[in-house]
């Protein structure tokens, strides 16, 4: 099985963070600086990660060998603060037929397919 390298899947973030219309200095911010941001809330309001945020990510990434190129920060009542880690594998397959996946981060995290929409340049969670 052929495997993506670095170069390829952010190639493919690039290519998805744009069909998810995400703001073009979020998807510049990430493709010439390596900098990901957050959307936030029920707004989806545009943020950089804080330190803690930064090692949420960084850890995903050694443990499965994945690069994530966004995250998404939602406040629910029944499981408080929820982190939703949008992530490329390196499986080229997966690339070929366009898997948005995201690693969770909650009471209950997991990994799976989330409901998401476009607001204000960034990214909610609907389901």
């Amino acid at each position: 099985m052929e495997k993506a390298n670095r170069e390829e899947m952010m190639e493919e973030a690039i290519r998805r963070m744009k069909t998810l219309k995400i703001h073009k200095n979020v998807i510049n911010n990430l493709k010439n600086e390596g900098v990901l941001n957050r959307s936030e809330g029920k707004s989806g309001i545009l943020y950089w990660l804080n330190k803690e945020e930064r090692q949420l990510v960084k850890d995903l990434e050694k443990q499965y060998n994945v690069f994530v190129y966004h995250v998404i920060k939602t406040y629910t009542v029944d499981m408080g603060c929820i982190y939703d880690l949008l992530y490329i594998t390196e499986e080229k397959n997966s690339l070929k037929y366009g898997y948005v996946v995201s690693y969770t981060i909650s009471q209950f995290s997991e990994s799976g397919d989330i409901l998401i929409k476009s607001r204000n340049g960034g990214l909610v969670r609907i389901g």
